[in-house]
C-alpha cells in the first residue's frame, strides 16, 4: 500500500506550553488527558519516543518521517511518492525556532510485540535547546522532561558527538546513580540513541549503525588523560541507560538548506540520505526496539504517564534548577503512584472475579473475608512493585495509606453491586409492605366480625397507608423520581423486617422445625421397634 493512499490521522498537541507573560512553562493537563486517557490506550503499557537536541537541527523534520512510517502501518513503501510534501509536526527552514515547549502526536500507535502484547507508542517533539530566546532553566526543563518521560530518547546532534553534548546529560546521570542506589532497578533509563546528522568523515567511520557504534565506543571510552568529570559522565551513562547506540546520517543535500520553498518532498533530498532513512526509521520503530517506559524497573501504562507528567512539573515549578536528590524524590513519588495503580488493579481484578458482571450474589460475611484477603494482597503487590522503599519510606507509607483509602472506596462500590444481586433483599421492601398490608386486612376482618368497628376502621387506615407506600415505592423504582422517598420507605421496610417480621418468622420456623424433628425421631423409633418384632417372629 502506498503512503499517499493512507490518511495521516491526528495532529500535534502542545502539552508543555511557555507562558508569554512570565516565560515559565505550564502543563496542559486537559490536552494530555485527551491523549493518555483515551480508552484505546489508557490501560496499555506505553513507549514514548522523543527527539531532543539543539534548536534548528531537524528534529521535527525527522519525526515526520517517523510519523509517515507509522501511518503507513510499517509498509515497505512507507516513503511514498517522491513529490509528496512532508506533513505532521510543524517545521520550517531558517535560523528561527519553530517548535516551543513539548508536543505529542494526538493519535498514539498500537504496535504488537513478538509476545503478542500490544503497546501504545507516543511520538514526542521538543523545543530545541540553547537558542537565543531560551534561558538555561527553559532548556533544562524541556530536556529534563524529555529525558525523564521517554523510554526511547533520540539525541539529535550535528556533525559529531561533542563533550558538551555528554555534559548536558550529567544532571540525569547524577540522578540516575542516586536512583540506582535507592532501588533494585539495574538502569533508571531505558534507551538512548545518538543520531549524528551531517556526519562529515565517512572515510574514517562509515555512515549507518555500525559506523555509529564504532564512533560511540571511541567517544565513551574512559582514559586516564580525561578530566575526572568527563570520566564520571561516561561511566554513569553506561550504568544509567540499559541500551545506548548511535547512527551516523549523511547530509540531506543543499536543496534542503538553500531552497526557500522546500516542503520535505523526497525529490529534493539527496538519494544517499533517503537510503539511510530507509534503514534508520524502521530500525528505530521496530517492535523489539520500542521499549516500555519504566519507573523503578516497573513498566507503566498510559494513565500512569499522565501522573508522571504532573509530578515532574511540580519538581521544576521553582525558579532554581532541581538537585539530583530532588529528582530522586520525584521518582520515588512516581514509582509509588505507579505501584499504587498496580495494587488497585490487582484488587479490582480479584473482586471482579468474585462479584463482578454476571457473578451470583455472595454472602456478606464471605465477601468481607475475600475483601480482606484481596486488600492484603493489593498492599503486597504495591510494596513489591515499589522499588524506592529503601530511603523514601515516608513516601511509600503515604501512598500505601492512599491505596488503602482507594481500596475502601472500591469495596463499597462492589458491596453495593453485590447487594443489588440479592434477589430476596431486592424484594424485601414490597414483600414487607404487602405482608403488613395483609396483616391489617385480616385484622380488620376479625374486628368487623366481632362488631369492633372502631378498631376495624383503624386497621383499614393502616392498610390504606401501606398500600400508598407500596404504590409510591413501585413508582420510584419504575421512574427514578422522588428517590429520597424511596429511601425512607426502604428504611421503614428494613426496620419492620428486622424487628418484627423476621423474629416472628424465625420463631415460627424454629418451633415447626423442632416439631418436625420430634415427629421424625418418633417415627424412626416406631419403625425400628416394628422391624424388630417382625424379625423376632
Amino acid at each position: 500500500m502506498q503512503v499517499e493512499d493512507i490518511v495521516m490521522d491526528g495532529h500535534p498537541v502542545p502539552v508543555l506550553i511557555q507562558c508569554e507573560d512570565t516565560g515559565s512553562f505550564e502543563l496542559d493537563e486537559e490536552a494530555l488527558e485527551e491523549v493518555l486517557l483515551n480508552p484505546k490506550i489508557a490501560d496499555k503499557y506505553v513507549c514514548v519516543l522523543a527527539v531532543a537536541g539543539a534548536f534548528r537541527k531537524g528534529k521535527s523534520f525527522l519525526l515526520d518521517f517517523l510519523l509517515r512510517y507509522m501511518s503507513s502501518q510499517q509498509s515497505q513503501e512507507w516513503l511514498g511518492d517522491v513529490d509528496q510534501p512532508l506533513q505532521g509536526f510543524k517545521w520550517r527552514q531558517g535560523s528561527k525556532r519553530e517548535t516551543t515547549g513539548v508536543l505529542i502526536w494526538s493519535e498514539p500507535f498500537l504496535i504488537k510485540k513478538r509476545s503478542g502484547e500490544e503497546i501504545a507508542v507516543i511520538l514526542m517533539d521538543t523545543q530545541g535547546t540553547f537558542d537565543i530566546q531560551s534561558s538555561m532553566k527553559d532548556s533544562t526543563t524541556v530536556f529534563a522532561l524529555t529525558t525523564m518521560v521517554s523510554s526511547v530518547l533520540v539525541y539529535n546532534l550535528m556533525n559529531n558527538i561533542q563533550e558538551d553534548d555528554l555534559m548536558n546529560l550529567q544532571l540525569f546521570t547524577s540522578y540516575g546513580m542516586l536512583a540506582q542506589e535507592d532501588c533494585d532497578s539495574a538502569h533508571p533509563f531505558q534507551r538512548l540513541h545518538f543520531l549524528v546528522r551531517d556526519w562529515g568523515f565517512p572515510y574514517e567511520v562509515p555512515y549507518g549503525h555500525q559506523g555509529g557504534q564504532k564512533l560511540l565506543d571511541e567517544i565513551l571510552l574512559v582514559t586516564e588523560k580525561q578530566h575526572p568529570a568527563h570520566q564520571e559522565v561516561r561511566r554513569d551513562l553506561r550504568k544509567c541507560f540499559r541500551d545506548i547506540n548511535c547512527y551516523l546520517m549523511p547530509h540531506p543535500g543543499f536543496n534542503v538548506i538553500q531552497k526557500a520553498d522546500f516542503d520535505g518532498r523526497l525529490a529534493d533530498i539527496e538519494e544517499e540520505f533517503v537510503n539511510h532513512l530507509k534503514v534508520l526509521v524502521p530500525r528505530l520503530l521496530s517492535p523489539e526496539n520500542l521499549v516500555k517506559k519504566e519507573i523503578g524497573g516497573q513498566p507503566i501504562k498510559a494513565r500512569d504517564l499522565l501522573k508522571f507528567f504532573t509530578l515532574f512539573m511540580e519538581v521544576f515549578k521553582d525558579s532554581d534548577l532541581p538537585e539530583p536528590t530532588t529528582l530522586v524524590e520525584f521518582a520515588a513519588q512516581a514509582s509509588s503512584q505507579a505501584a499504587l495503580e498496580a495494587g488497585k488493579e490487582f484488587y479490582a481484578e480479584t473482586m471482579e472475579a468474585l462479584v463482578g458482571g454476571d457473578r451470583p450474589f455472595l454472602k456478606t460475611v464471605q465477601m468481607e473475608a475475600e475483601h480482606s484477603k484481596a486488600k492484603e494482597r493489593a498492599i503486597q503487590t504495591y510494596l513489591e512493585k515499589n522499588k524506592y522503599g529503601r530511603k523514601n519510606q515516608s513516601v511509600v507509607e503515604k501512598y500505601q495509606l492512599m491505596l488503602e483509602e482507594e481500596v475502601g472506596k472500591m469495596f463499597l462500590k462492589y458491596s453495593q453491586q453485590n447487594e443489588a444481586k440479592n434477589v430476596f433483599k431486592a424484594a424485601r421492601t414490597p414483600a414487607t409492605l404487602f405482608s403488613v398490608l395483609m396483616f391489617f386486612y385480616l385484622l380488620s376482618g376479625i374486628f368487623g366480625l366481632f362488631g369492633m368497628y372502631s378498631f376495624a376502621n383503624m386497621c383499614n387506615l393502616g392498610m390504606g397507608v401501606f398500600l400508598i407506600m407500596l404504590t409510591v415505592w413501585a413508582y420510584v423504582r419504575y421512574s427514578g423520581e422522588y428517590r429520597d422517598a424511596g429511601v425512607y420507605i426502604d428504611e421503614l421496610a428494613t426496620f419492620l423486617w428486622e424487628n418484627v417480621i423476621h423474629p416472628i418468622y424465625q420463631t415460627y420456623m424454629e418451633k415447626h422445625l423442632k416439631e418436625a424433628a420430634e415427629q421424625a425421631a418418633q417415627q424412626a423409633i416406631t419403625s425400628s421397634l416394628t422391624n424388630g418384632k417382625i424379625k423376632s417372629s
